[in-house]
């Protein structure tokens, strides 16, 4: 739910602004501009067994990120580390890489 007069964002379960005291909508109602975002690519992982785990702490830290595997392993749908050459790269918003890095790092047992 988001204000539409100062675009506050509330759970679902609150229905009126605390600030301008009007109603809220649905967000997905809005027409909200996107913020241009510069997208950071972090080291890549041979196999996605690194991949998943990285991707599930981003998720918990709420970090935002998107993933590109290979175009082999997309088409014959493996998992794992069923492929030798099963690249993945995770990209991250520019001003989330020092973060982003730093977990890759933890996970991944490299130095910084």
């Amino acid at each position: 739910m988001i204000c539409p007069d100062c675009q506050a964002e509330y759970l679902d379960n609150i229905n009126e602004c605390g600030d301008c005291k009007v109603s809220l909508i649905d967000a997905c109602s809005l027409d909200l501009p996107v913020p241009e975002m510069t997208w950071i690519s972090l080291p890549t992982f041979i196999g996605s067994t690194y991949a998943d785990m990285i991707i599930e702490i981003l998720n918990q830290k709420e970090i935002p990120h998107y993933v590109k595997s290979n175009w082999s392993s997309s088409v014959l749908s493996t998992r794992g580390s069923e492929l030798i050459d099963d690249v993945i790269r995770v990209f991250v918003p520019k001003s989330y890489e020092q973060q982003a890095t730093n977990i890759v790092y933890a996970i991944s047992g490299e130095k910084k």
